[in-house]
């Protein structure tokens, strides 16, 4: 399987093989504002799906990143931990880890559906005046 899929958490995910590439999406970033901080796991531990498996530190908030699969970390992204403003920059090319996978879950969504949903979420969110 190749392509981006995401999650509705607006995680993104992008496999390469067994392989998944993992980070948030420019809604998410947009959300939190500006991203002064984040905590990663570390290489050769493992994240289980539904459970948080870092966290990102914006001016506004601090937040859990849940993981949209299960798989054992095989690098993470260490120029964000200094540099987490990068996020902001280009959120779908600022990886957060990589992940080997053994399947991807049935509950992510293609780009088509996650852009469906958000603009779904913006017209709600102006029309409350939020």
């Amino acid at each position: 399987m190749s392509g981006r899929l995401f999650s509705k958490r607006h995680i993104w995910i992008e496999t390469d093989g067994n392989t998944a590439s993992i980070g948030i999406t420019d809604f998410l970033q947009d959300k939190l504002g500006a991203i002064i901080f984040i905590n990663l796991p570390e290489t050769g531990g493992t994240i289980k799906k539904g459970e948080p498996f870092g966290d990102i530190e914006s001016k506004k908030l601090v937040m859990d990143l849940e993981a949209p699969v299960d798989g054992e970390v095989v690098e993470i992204n260490s120029t964000l931990q200094d540099e987490p403003y990068l996020i902001n920059e280009e959120p779908f090319e600022s990886w957060f880890i990589k992940v080997r996978v053994e399947s991807i879950p049935d509950d992510l969504i293609t780009e088509e559906a996650y852009n469906e949903r958000i603009t779904y979420y913006d017209r709600i969110s102006d029309r409350d005046g939020s």
